[in-house]
């Protein structure tokens, strides 16, 4: 859907509409107010994840303020987060090795939690993670959100996919922790795992293993390509089972 010729609602959920940010096919976002407070609101329809995360909180997460449904579209209003997409920030340049461990353990403690409480992200990528101004990660888009054990499908960017998520397994953590392990990667050598058209990179991702980082980037030495063959295995049962087995090997070779 061209954005250009889609005229977003006047309000969503009760909340003003300021400006369209983006619309694709049955789903837009829009920068919004919170009349109440006078504070900004990411406002989105067509978003049925965002409801599962309605009321939690962490510092590392976009928090969803309301959700519900208005003539069968779901809708959601998320704390606006001022901030770059971390595709953005990779544009320029790998980041210093200290600021990405930083961002790692954030986006993995962020996950830790989500888990925690039964849910599965399920599109972790460098497009969904917000650096703000005092550079702090912050996981945002949560319209692919599901329950751990359901919510089976090939939804998701191919590139960050885990490899049983293309398969349309249903929702595990495992698969967001090789998401993680495809943003890691990219901090680490400002390259994705696997590159090329859609189709190649889900042929690779289903049937390759990655370059070893120190191949992309032979100035990083060889610390981190254990942790990375295993976070992007593409077996679950040969993964970090848990974002803080994942968060504890990453220290260990830091140090």
């Amino acid at each position: 859907m061209d954005p250009a010729s889609f005229t977003p609602p006047a309000t969503i959920g009760g909340y003003p509409v300021t400006a369209l940010l983006s619309a694709r096919a049955g789903r837009c976002a829009c920068a919004g107010v919170d009349p109440a407070t006078g504070g900004a609101l990411l406002l989105k329809l067509g978003s049925p994840g965002d409801a599962l995360l309605a009321g939690l909180r962490h510092s590392h997460l976009a928090a969803v303020l309301a959700t519900g449904v208005a003539q069968g579209q779901s809708w959601s209003a998320l704390q606006w987060v001022a901030g770059r997409p971390l595709r953005k920030v990779l544009a320029g340049g790998v980041p210093p090795l200290a600021r990405a461990l930083a961002w790692m353990a954030q986006l993995l403690a962020a996950l830790d939690y989500l888990h925690g409480v039964g849910i599965v992200h399920r599109d972790i990528t460098p497009s969904n993670l917000l650096i703000t101004p005092d550079g702090a990660l912050v996981v945002t888009d949560f319209g692919l959100a599901a329950r751990i054990g359901q919510g089976g499908s090939a939804a998701g960017t191919p590139a960050c996919m885990a490899p049983e998520q293309m398969r349309g397994a249903p929702a595990d953590p495992r698969a967001d922790l090789y998401a993680a392990g495809v943003v890691l990667y990219q901090l680490l050598t400002g390259r994705a795992p696997f590159e090329g058209s859609a189709g190649t990179v889900v042929q690779q991702v289903l049937a390759a293993a990655p370059p070893p980082p120190s191949q992309r980037r032979p100035a990083l030495g060889c610390d981190f390509d254990a942790v990375l063959a295993r976070a992007l295995a593409r077996a679950p049962s040969q993964r970090f089972p848990s974002a803080a087995e994942f968060t504890s090997a990453l220290a260990q070779t830091a140090r």
